[in-house]
């Protein structure tokens, strides 16, 4: 056909196909800030690079850091002028922040549920000796007290909020 090379070129050009679309590269991590970072490519070091869709946006939002020194895609949506520039994917993460972060790290569930346990066994053990113990007439107590010795002398270890959190993580 005649005309073939023309038409092709015509309809890439209605398509927005004629304008080379989106850029792709990898970077290190230079440095991060609230939700942008900097970012050295071919040992040049760009700086605001968007952590986010928006910077300074939406609080109730997902906010991935990567961590310093790490490799990190980046989408140039600017063609290739390196501007408009976000990162897409991360190969080391520093910390995850899901809607601002306010309620502070997740819990840790194996860990909370192991604090939990000991403290249901240790009121089931002060249960057992409730329930075992027959009051004896004149002893003033003595049994009793002989019992709940053995079980109070054992403390529970006081939870620290470091033992159930995950810092790494905050919603």
């Amino acid at each position: 056909m005649k005309y073939s090379k023309e038409i092709r070129d015509a309809i890439r050009a209605i398509c927005g196909k004629d304008k080379g679309g989106f850029l792709f590269f990898n970077a290190v991590v230079k440095s991060v800030e609230d939700d942008s970072c900097t970012v050295t490519y071919s040992d040049i070091d760009i700086p605001d690079v968007r952590l986010n869709a928006a910077i300074n946006g939406n609080a109730n939002n997902l906010l991935i850091k990567p961590k310093v020194g790490s490799t990190v895609l980046i989408a140039d949506l600017s063609e290739g002028d390196l501007r408009d520039l976000a990162v897409i994917g991360w190969s080391e993460v520093d910390s995850i922040i899901v809607n601002g972060g306010t309620n502070e790290g997740l819990v840790k569930v194996k860990e909370l549920t192991d604090k939990i346990n000991t403290l249901e066994n240790s009121l089931n053990s002060l249960k057992s000796v409730f329930s075992a113990w027959v009051p004896t007439p004149g002893d003033g107590g003595l049994v009793l007290k002989t019992a709940v010795i053995t079980w109070a002398g054992s403390q529970l270890s006081v939870t620290n909020k470091a033992d159930i959190q995950n810092e790494k993580i905050k919603h």
